[in-house]
């Protein structure tokens, strides 16, 4: 029972932290997620934009958090401490710990959620600058990414070897012991992402895997200029999806790179594609969508045997013009309620899917993005009656030049024929 107890407590906490939410799903997951990506293709995401925010000698054993407590962006390695609200200015202090620090999402741990492994060591900490060592703490050195695992109820720890291998290290309770294994072809910077988990290998290019065993590492989307790239963040003000890494230089320099909103990856469609979900556990909610949006994105509603819900379908469904973060879909007029266990279908026209699913309170901003919608088709239109007056105006003034010559070559027609006929 107090097992169980402490489980469900670790999984609430979870469902409030960055991408740990399990009821949101990646749309390149085609193992939980995706049933029919209906000819839309994997687009691995690129950064919108690059900004060097610290200049610092590179440590070692980097890690980064953004401690919701706080409300701060904050930085550890190697006897070094940083923190910032913005993640973008920094104020740095001295550390005596020297290892890699992480944050447990646990309430049963709230006096103890900033966990270290240090020089072989496992340490705690409540505040993240004064750790103490566990009791018989023995715990693997040089790790690059570590936390817990809320959906194996354990705590994870990656250790990069080099040639895109790492060691795994797992286990139940805290501080130890755990258990290794060998992966090849994996990253050593790990992280839960939704129903998924996204990594970050040494080349500095995306991963995802299904179990954090086997991994698949996406085509494209390297990031420049990377070379001991951080844990990616969510940036819990606006979505966007932040990836922090050091150049490799002598006088290393951290960079941000920013991400479209859940952005590391999505299934894109230049035309018009239809990407059918698998059966979900809906509990008679309306979903939210992430997506970077050009052309208009639908979702309609079925249930577990493939019946469409009456008032949920495409036609009903309205359209998402801009880039959505959250969006809660909605439907014109009055509409079946969803069931327990439904099916979504996207079409997606000329847009990007990168996540949809449920989350705790949706961001109900529909008259916001409907003025936004109103105010891109009015703009649209302004544009269209501004070429039109333009191309009427040119039209006008070809006439008249035309009118004018003819009528000024008329006029010298003439003056020659008089004087012709006066010279006769």
């Amino acid at each position: 029972m107090r097992l169980q107890l402490c489980c469900l407590l670790h999984a609430a906490a979870a469902a409030r932290s960055g991408f740990l939410n399990r009821e949101k799903y990646a749309a390149v997951d085609t193992e939980r997620a995706v049933a029919d990506a209906g000819g839309a293709t994997v687009k691995v995401g690129a950064p919108q934009h690059a900004q060097v925010v610290l200049h610092q000698t590179e440590p070692r054993a980097p890690s980064m958090i953004h401690d919701r407590k706080r409300h701060a962006w904050r930085l550890w390695s190697e006897g070094f401490h940083a923190e910032s609200l913005d993640g973008v200015a920094w104020k740095q202090t001295r550390l005596d710990v020297k290892g890699h620090v992480f944050e447990d999402p646990s309430r049963r741990e709230r006096k103890r959620r900033y966990k270290a492994f240090a020089n072989g060591e496992a340490l705690s900490s409540s505040d993240g600058l004064h750790f103490t060592r566990a009791k018989d703490g023995r715990a693997p050195s040089s790790i690059r990414s570590a936390f817990y695992d809320s959906r194996r109820r354990s705590y994870v720890a990656y250790k990069e070897l080099g040639n895109a291998t790492s060691v795994r290290y797992e286990s139940e309770v805290w501080p130890g012991p755990y258990a290794s294994k060998l992966l090849h072809d994996a990253p050593a910077i790990v992280i839960p992402y939704y129903s998924i988990y996204v990594g970050i290998t040494d080349a500095c290019r995306f991963a995802w895997s299904g179990d954090a065993l086997e991994w698949t590492v996406l085509a494209g989307g390297v990031i420049e200029e990377c070379h001991t790239p951080l844990n990616p963040l969510r940036d819990p003000a606006t979505g966007e999806l932040r990836v922090y890494a050091f150049d490799g230089k002598k006088n290393a320099s951290l960079t941000l790179y920013r991400f479209h909103a859940d952005g590391f990856a999505g299934l894109r469609s230049p035309s018009t594609s239809i990407i059918t979900s698998r059966v979900l556990p809906c509990k008679g909610r309306a979903p939210v969508v992430t997506a970077a949006i050009t052309g208009s994105l639908r979702v309609a509603v079925h249930d577990e045997r493939g019946d469409l819900v009456q008032g949920r379908s495409l036609e009903d469904s309205l359209p998402m013009l801009l880039d959505a973060v959250d969006e809660e879909v909605q439907w014109k007029g009055a509409a079946e309620p969803i069931p327990d266990r439904c099916v979504l279908k996207f079409e997606v026209k000329d847009a990007t899917l990168f996540s949809f699913g449920w989350i705790s309170r949706a961001r109900d901003r529909r008259q916001k993005r409907v003025y936004r919608e109103r105010r891109r088709v009015a703009k649209a239109e302004a544009r269209g009656l501004f070429r039109l007056f333009v191309s009427l105006s040119l039209t006008t003034l070809s006439c008249l030049v035309v009118r004018v010559a003819s009528l000024k070559f008329c006029a010298f027609f003439r003056r020659n024929r008089v004087k012709r006929i006066q010279s006769v």
